[in-house]
C-alpha cells in the first residue's frame, strides 16, 4: 500500500498518452520511499516521461521540495531533461505551482486532462467496469437490462486513490453545505476524505438514498444548497430525476459516467474513450442484452447474485481464425522463420515464439513487402533511415530498403543510415533537413520499446520531420497493446507499418514448457534417457527450437499432414515445423479470446462464464501436432473440464483410444495428453481420470509414455 497515487497520461503540452507522470499525495505525511516506488513502477511500464507533476497538499509542499533537493535519487529513472514541477492544492481545490525542480514547469498543469485520465486509469485498474459476459445481463437499479455495470466502489480501494477522487470534489464543498446525499453508502469514503482534506471542524450530515429505490421518499430539500453525489451512471437518468428536488443542480455530481450528464449538473470523469483526450477510456458496448435468453445478474445490497450455468464448449473454426494465419503464416511455414524458447533469455522469461529475421528476409513474403513499402510509403525526399544500435536485424532491413529504393530508381545520394545513438542526447547536432521525412526500422518487436525510443529522440532531433516507422513483425500481447503502440507512433500524422501482426502473449503461451521443465527437474533422479535429452532441449538453443516443441509419439516426432484446415487449400505442409503449427493455433485461440469474434464463439472466462476448448476440436483436428499445439496454447482454465462432464468424458475416451493403439496415427499426441494431465493443465471429472489411469495400466507404451502414465497413477493414488 502506497501513500501516493501515480499514473501516466497525456496533456495539452505533452499529448502522447504516457508523456506525463502524475504523482498525487493525500493529506498525510510525505514519505520519500513512496515517491521512489511510484516513479520506479511507472517508468517500468513505459518509456521515461517528458514531464512529472508532483501534487501534494500546499501545507507540506515546502517539506517535499526540501527533501527532493537534498536527495534526488527518486528521479534516477528519469531523463536529465525531464520537466519536474511541485504543485500544492488548497482546501478549496485550487492548485498552484510551488517550485520547479527541473526545467520550466508550467504554472498550472492541465487539470482537465489529469482529472479525466487519472480517474479513468484508476477505474480501469480497479476493475470498475463489469461485463456480464455473453450468457447473462445485469439488471441495473433502474430496472433496465445492460451488458455492463459501472461499480464505482471498486475504484475506492486504497487511501491515496480515494483522496485523488475526493480532491476533485473540493470545489463543490462550500462552507454552506450542510447535507451530502449519496446514491450508495459504498462511496461514503469519498466525501469523508474530501472533508478531511478541508480540515472541517463541523462536518455536514451524510445521508444515503439507496439509488432509485429511495428517490421518491428521500428528504431532498429545494431550499438548501445540498451536495448530491451519484457514484456512476450510464444514462444520466438519475441526475435528471434529482434536479427538481434540489436547490442547485450544479451540485449534483456524478463521479463516473459513460454518457452525457443532464445540462446544469456536474461530472468528475467521462469514462468514454477518446482518441485524443482519453485513449484508455471505455469503448461503446457492442452488445444489446437479450433478457429473455440470458441470465439475470441483480445487485442485492452490495453483492451481485446470478444464476449458475454449465461450461460452454468452443470449437475453433476457420471463420474464427485471424487473417494473418492464412495470409502470412501459411506462406512462411516451412521456411524456418518461426522458432521458440531461445536460450538468450532467462528461463522464466522464455517467449513461446521468435521470428528469425535473416530467414524471413529470404522469403517471397518479405520481398513483396519491401517492394510495396519502398514504392508506396517512402517519400522521395526521405534523407535518413534510423535503426537501433544493437539490432542487426533492423540494420539488414534498412539495407534491404535502401537497396530496393535504388532498384526502383530512387535517388540515394543524400540518404544516410543512422544508429539510434546518433540522434540521442543533448549534444547531437540538429537535423539539417527540418522537414525531410525520416524512416525508423526495427526487426521484430513486441511492445515497440525501440520504436518509441526513436520517436522520443526524433522529437528533439527532427521535430518537424514526417516519420515512417517500420517493423518486419509485430507481436504485441493483445490488440489493446497494439492499439496503444500504434496511437503513440502515429501521433499526430506519422505512419507505422509492419509486415504482419500476431496478437499473442508470448510469455503466457510458453507456460506449458516452463511447467514441463520444472516438473522434469523435480524428478531428474528417475527420468528415462529420452526425457533427459528432452530436459536438455527445454533449456533452449541460441537459434530457438523449431521441431522439438512437443513430445514424440510411438511413430516419432509429430508432423503435419497436408490439408491443414487453417491454411489455404493446396498448401504443401510437408516441411512445416512444429513452431509453424503452434503459432497458428496460438494466434487462433488468442483471437477467440479477444478478437472480433461473435460472442457465442468466444473463449470467455470470468465470474459469470466458463468456456472450455470443446472435446470435438481434438476430433476435428486429429493430427497429433495440431492436438499438441492446442493443448500447449490453451490456458489451463480452457482445459478444465470438471464442470463440463460431457466434454470430459469425450476427452477421456479419446485418450483411452490412444492408449489402446499407441502406435496408430491418431495416437501421436498421447504423450502430450498424458503430460498435460500430469501437470494438471488438463483436468477431467475424477471418475473419467480414474478411467484413463486404469486403461493405461495394460497399454503398450513408449518409455516416455509409460513414465508419464505411471506418474499420473502415482499422483492419483496420493490424492485419494
Amino acid at each position: 500500500m502506497s501513500g501516493v497515487y501515480a499514473f501516466r497520461c497525456g496533456t495539452a503540452e505533452h499529448p502522447l498518452p504516457t508523456s506525463s507522470l502524475v504523482v498525487f499525495g493525500g493529506p498525510t505525511r510525505f514519505v520519500y520511499a513512496d515517491l521512489v516506488s511510484a516513479i520506479a513502477a511507472e517508468t517500468r511500464r513505459a518509456l521515461a516521461p517528458e514531464a512529472v507533476y508532483l501534487i501534494y497538499p500546499s501545507s507540506i509542499c515546502r517539506d517535499v521540495v526540501a527533501a527532493l533537493r537534498e536527495d534526488e535519487s527518486a528521479f534516477d529513472p528519469l531523463a536529465a531533461d525531464t520537466i519536474i514541477g511541485v504543485y500544492g492544492y488548497a482546501p478549496d481545490g485550487s492548485v498552484s505551482r510551488v517550485d520547479e525542480l527541473r526545467r520550466a514547469a508550467p504554472a498550472q498543469p492541465d487539470l482537465a486532462a489529469l482529472r479525466r485520465q487519472g480517474l479513468t486509469i484508476l477505474f480501469n485498474r480497479r476493475g470498475g467496469l463489469l461485463d456480464s459476459g455473453p450468457t447473462a445481463h445485469f439488471v441495473k437499479p433502474s430496472g433496465t437490462p445492460d451488458s455492463r455495470f459501472l461499480r464505482a466502489s471498486h475504484a475506492l480501494a486504497e487511501g491515496a486513490e480515494i483522496f485523488f477522487v475526493a480532491f476533485w470534489l473540493l470545489g463543490f464543498l462550500g462552507e454552506d453545505i450542510e447535507f451530502i446525499h449519496l446514491d450508495t453508502a459504498a462511496i461514503a469514503s469519498v466525501p469523508l476524505a474530501a472533508l478531511l482534506m478541508q480540515g472541517r471542524l463541523v462536518a455536514p450530515t451524510i445521508r444515503t438514498f439507496s439509488s432509485y429505490q429511495g428517490l421518491a421518499t428521500h428528504p431532498f430539500n429545494v431550499d438548501r444548497p445540498d451536495l448530491v453525489i451519484i457514484s456512476a451512471s450510464q444514462s444520466g437518468t438519475m441526475a435528471a430525476e434529482i434536479m427538481p428536488k434540489v436547490k442547485d443542480s450544479r451540485r449534483i455530481v456524478t463521479l463516473f459516467s459513460t454518457s452525457d450528464v443532464p445540462p446544469g449538473t456536474s461530472m468528475l470523469c467521462d469514462l468514454r474513450r477518446d482518441a485524443i483526450s482519453n485513449l484508455l477510456g471505455c469503448e461503446p458496448t457492442r452488445r444489446t442484452p437479450g433478457p429473455a435468453h440470458t441470465r439475470s445478474i441483480r445487485l442485492i445490497g452490495e453483492h451481485f447474485i446470478a444464476e449458475t450455468e454449465p461450461a460452454r464448449s468452443i470449437i475453433p473454426g476457420t471463420a474464427e481464425a485471424p487473417p494473418v494465419v492464412k495470409d502470412k503464416i501459411a506462406k512462411l511455414q516451412g521456411c524456418g522463420v518461426f522458432t521458440a524458447l531461445r536460450s538468450g533469455e532467462a528461463i522464466d522469461q522464455r517467449r513461446a515464439i521468435w521470428v528469425d529475421i535473416p530467414k524471413l528476409r529470404t522469403t517471397d513474403v518479405f520481398t513483396d513487402w519491401i517492394k510495396t513499402v519502398a514504392a508506396r510509403e517512402i517519400p522521395a525526399s526521405t534523407r535518413a533511415i534510423i535503426h537501433p544500435d544493437d539490432d542487426l536485424d533492423a540494420l539488414s532491413i534498412a539495407t534491404a530498403l535502401k537497396d530496393e529504393i535504388s532498384r526502383q530508381g530512387g535517388t540515394l545520394s543524400d540518404m544516410t543510415v543512422l544508429k539510434l545513438s546518433d540522434i540521442e542526447g543533448e549534444a547531437t547536432a540538429p537535423w539539417p533537413e527540418p522537414r525531410s521525412p525520416v524512416v525508423v526500422v526495427v526487426g521484430a518487436t513486441g511492445r515497440g520499446e525501440r520504436l518509441l525510443a526513436a520517436s522520443r529522440a526524433l522529437r528533439r532531433y527532427a521535430p518537424h520531420s514526417h516519420r515512417i516507422f517500420l517493423a518486419a513483425t509485430t507481436m504485441p500481447s493483445s490488440k489493446q497493446a497494439f492499439s496503444l503502440l500504434n496511437s503513440n507512433l502515429k501521433h499526430p500524422s506519422h505512419r507505422f507499418h509492419s509486415m504482419f501482426e500476431v496478437f499473442i502473449d508470448r510469455r503466457t503461451a510458453a507456460q506449458s514448457w516452463r511447467d514441463e521443465r520444472a516438473f522434469l527437474l523435480d524428478h531428474d533422479d528417475d527420468l528415462p534417457s529420452e526425457l533427459v535429452t528432452r530436459l536438455d532441449a527445454l533449456g533452449g538453443s541460441p537459434d530457438g527450437l523449431a521441431d522439438a516443441l512437443f513430445l514424440e509419439g510411438a511413430r516419432g516426432p509429430l508432423r503435419l499432414a497436408d490439408n491443414f484446415a487453417f491454411w489455404p487449400v493446396g498448401t504443401s505442409c510437408g516441411d512445416a515445423s512444429q513452431a509453424d503449427v503452434f503459432i497458428s493455433m496460438a494466434a487462433i485461440l488468442e483471437n477467440l479470446r479477444s478478437g472480433d469474434v461473435v460472442v457465442g464463439k468466444r473463449l470467455i472466462n470470468d465470474v459469470q462464464t466458463h468456456s472450455v476448448l470443446s472435446a470435438e476440436a481434438f476430433s476435428r483436428y486429429n493430427d497429433g501436432v495440431i492436438q499438441a499445439a492446442l493443448v500447449r496454447a490453451a490456458l489451463p482454465i480452457e482445459l478444465d473440464y470438471r464442470d463440463a462432464p460431457d466434454d470430459s468424458r469425450l476427452i477421456a475416451d479419446l485418450v483411452a483410444q490412444m492408449l489402446d493403439r499407441p502406435d496408430a496415427l491418431q495416437a501421436d499426441a498421447l504423450a502430450e495428453f498424458l503430460l498435460a494431465l500430469v501437470l494438471e493443465r488438463l483436468k477431467l471429472v475424477p471418475e473419467h481420470l480414474v478411467f484413463v489411469v486404469e486403461r493405461s495400466a495394460t497399454a503398450r507404451l513408449t518409455p516416455i509414455q509409460r513414465w508419464l502414465a505411471d506418474g499420473l497413477r502415482d499422483a492419483l493414488a496420493k490424492a485419494a
